[in-house]
C-alpha cells in the first residue's frame, strides 16, 4: 500500500506526464533492489541463540593443563632456581663491618689522590655533609640519617641549608 501511495505522489508531481512503460520500467528498474536491501538490513529475531563451538573451550583448557604440568615438572626438576630467589627476598642488606672498613678505605684513599678542592681537601665539606645528613634522622619513625642516603634526592639536596654540598655528594658518588 505505501508503495503505491509513494508512486502516485511521484506522478503527480512530475512536470511531464509519465506513460506505463517508463514508470514500470522504472519500478522495475529501483524497486526489486531496493526491497531486497530492505529485507536483508532488518533486524530478525532468533528463538534460541547461536550455535555453541564446544571446541574451543576444551582446547584452552588443555593448554592451561599442559602449561601447569610444564611448570610443575620444571620445579621439580630445579629446585634451587627458586630457592636462591627467597633468599634475596628475605629482608634488607645489613651491612657488616667489613663492608664498613671497605668504604671507609674508599673514602681515605680518594681524599688522598683528589687534594683539588678550595682549600685543597675535601674534608671539611664532607664532615659538613655527614653532619646535615645525621640531621634528617627522625628516632620515631627510624627514617632519614646518613643511613639511607635521602641527600642525593630532592627535595632535600636542593634546600637552602644544604647548599654547597653538591661538590662533597659528586665526591662521594663513585664510592659504592
Amino acid at each position: 500500500m505505501a508503495t503505491a501511495a509513494r508512486c502516485f505522489t511521484r506522478s503527480a508531481l512530475r512536470s511531464s506526464p509519465a506513460t506505463f512503460k517508463t514508470t514500470t520500467t522504472r519500478n522495475a528498474r529501483f524497486i526489486i533492489p531496493r526491497q531486497a536491501f530492505r529485507q536483508q538490513s532488518r533486524r530478525g529475531y532468533a528463538d534460541s541463540g547461536a550455535p555453541k563451538s564446544g571446541s574451543s573451550g576444551l582446547l584452552w583448557g588443555g593448554v592451561g593443563l599442559a602449561a601447569l604440568g610444564g611448570g610443575y615438572w620444571y620445579y621439580t626438576q630445579n629446585p634451587g632456581a627458586f630457592s636462591k630467589a627467597d633468599e634475596k627476598a628475605k629482608g634488607p642488606f645489613v651491612p657488616t663491618f667489613e663492608d664498613y672498613q671497605k668504604v671507609y678505605n674508599a673514602v681515605a684513599k680518594a681524599l688522598e689522590e683528589h687534594d683539588n678542592y678550595d682549600d685543597g681537601s675535601y674534608g671539611p665539606v664532607l664532615v659538613r655533609l655527614a653532619w646535615h645528613c645525621s640531621g634528617t634522622y627522625d628516632k620515631e619513625t627510624g627514617t632519614g640519617g646518613s643511613n639511607g642516603a635521602t641527600m642525593r634526592f630532592s627535595p632535600e639536596s636542593d634546600h637552602g641549608a644544604n647548599a654547597g654540598l653538591k661538590a662533597a655528594r659528586d665526591f662521594l658518588e663513585p664510592i659504592k
